[in-house]
């Protein structure tokens, strides 16, 4: 992700706007008065794996870690990694906080590139599943917003609406 970018999206209103887009539809369910830079030694240690921006986000009730990762190109290993950067995050915050309940981490891959994203969205697309373990797989789904097609994705923040349509 370019520097302008990563300045833009990493403004409150902008952050949250993506993740309301992906999750309700561009309604202001998520608020970014809620979002506060996550400088703890967790997320730099999930940082330094080169997730791009990651946010605390705490309303009083729930306390959340949402990501955006951002992509210009098709990497066939993004759901695995994906999910290496949430495991990695749920176990620090497990051997630094014994007592406490993990806080929902949510990543978004934000695809930039200009071909269709062609690789796996689900693990289950990557890893090959013997019959009679279906029930039993672990399943883990990559929370994909694609730019370069034809979906249009309603922000409900204007600036972010137009970083989108661009």
């Amino acid at each position: 992700m370019d520097i302008e970018s990563k300045k833009f999206l990493g403004q409150p209103k902008s952050f949250v706007s993506i993740f309301n887009a992906l999750l309700f539809d561009g309604q202001l369910v998520l608020k970014p008065e809620y979002l506060k830079d996550e400088n703890s030694e967790l997320v730099m240690n999930v940082s330094s794996k080169h997730v791009d921006i990651i946010k605390r986000y705490e309303d009083g009730t729930y306390l959340d870690l949402f990501v955006i990762e951002s992509q210009s190109n098709v990497d066939p290993s993004m759901v695995a990694r994906v999910m290496e950067y949430e495991s990695v995050a749920r176990m620090r915050y497990i051997r630094q906080n014994l007592k406490k309940h993990v806080p929902m981490i949510l990543t978004v891959v934000l695809y930039v590139g200009e071909s269709k994203w062609n690789a796996a969205k689900r693990l289950s697309e990557l890893e090959i599943i013997h019959p009679g373990f279906e029930d039993v797989f672990n399943e883990f789904k990559l929370n994909l917003i694609e730019l370069n097609t034809n979906h249009k994705y309603n922000t409900g923040e204007k600036a972010t609406q137009e970083f989108f349509d661009l």
